[in-house]
């Protein structure tokens, strides 16, 4: 069989074109600015995350740090909300829980930020040429009302990786050390049981929610879908962020808390039920993924996910 000339260069052009994408995408520089408040990441200039390290309020009330706000999509647009209007206490990404208990006293409600702070204590901050970057810190959970302690000693670790042009993922990989005996963890103590990782991510009017079996609808109570929920603009395959987890790996899990409107989103756990957080290593360990996407397909989803899934 004879190939042309002219098929020949097309071939060619086509190659040299992919060669170049791949050449610019590697080429992009991952930058960790430290700022007065905390550290933000920039993917090629372009904001991508901000991680608040200094407590900061609302005219001194719901005050919080080691959460991530603003969270950028691939066009530089803000997906997360900070104080807003209809839960002040929300903010950004986040990860909390109602009940603090040292031995049997209710010490705290860090979902409302109250009596706690959180002293972030060491940020250490790496880029590599793989597209990736990573902060990992240290934050001391401090009571602030009947218990002034050092209750938990927390690690966070964000990993991010560029997926594409228009897509990118963020890992969070967070540990609980208790500092005393006796600390339990507990959610909402309605029946709902809210508590743990939560985004307050801006939604569309008509936003959509889907796990890799199809739409997926918001209930009042926790509700059952797969280990992964991808809040778009609408339609299965429009922009927006999918909310991964590891169900089989959280103790006491709830389910889904969704919600359309005026709210978070949650993987619940442990549920009303306060948890002993263990003091002897390993200590309480979770995983949370995050796709911020200007579109992915289901099967892309399902793929990002068995890769999260078989990390360490």
């Amino acid at each position: 069989m004879q190939i042309s000339w002219f098929s020949f260069s097309k071939v060619l052009f086509s190659l040299s074109i992919l060669v170049i994408s791949i050449m610019d995408l590697e080429a992009q520089t991952l930058t960790f600015e430290e700022q007065d408040e905390g550290w933000l990441l920039l993917d090629d200039g372009k904001p991508r995350y901000f991680y608040q390290t200094v407590t900061k309020s609302l005219d001194g009330k719901y005050p919080r740090a080691n959460y991530v706000h603003p969270l950028y999509d691939t066009n530089g647009e803000m997906v997360t909300e900070d104080f807003p209007a209809d839960h002040l206490h929300h903010r950004g990404i986040f990860w909390a829980w109602h009940q603090l208990w040292v031995r049997d006293q209710r010490t705290a409600d860090p979902w409302v930020c109250e009596n706690i702070i959180w002293d972030v204590k060491r940020v250490k901050t790496s880029t590599h040429p793989n597209g990736a970057a990573n902060l990992e810190a240290k934050i001391i959970w401090k009571g602030t009302g009947s218990v002034k302690k050092n209750i938990i000693e927390e690690t966070v670790v964000i990993s991010y990786q560029r997926i594409s042009s228009s897509a990118y993922k963020l890992i969070f990989d967070i540990t609980l050390k208790p500092l005393v005996s006796e600390v339990r963890l507990g959610g909402s103590e309605d029946p709902k049981g809210y508590g743990g990782f939560s985004p307050r991510i801006k939604l569309a009017e008509n936003v959509g929610f889907y796990d890799e079996n199809g739409p997926v609808i918001p209930e009042e109570m926790a509700i059952q879908a797969g280990p992964w929920i991808n809040v778009t603009a609408e339609k299965q395959d429009d922009p927006g962020v999918v909310i991964m987890g590891e169900p089989e790996q959280l103790p006491s899990y709830q389910g889904w808390i969704l919600r359309s409107e005026n709210s978070m989103q949650n993987m619940a756990f442990p549920g009303r039920e306060a948890l002993l957080l263990s003091d002897k290593s390993p200590y309480l360990r979770f995983k949370n993924q995050l796709l911020v996407h200007q579109g992915l397909g289901n099967q892309e989803i399902v793929n990002q996910y068995r890769i999260f899934k078989n990390q360490p």
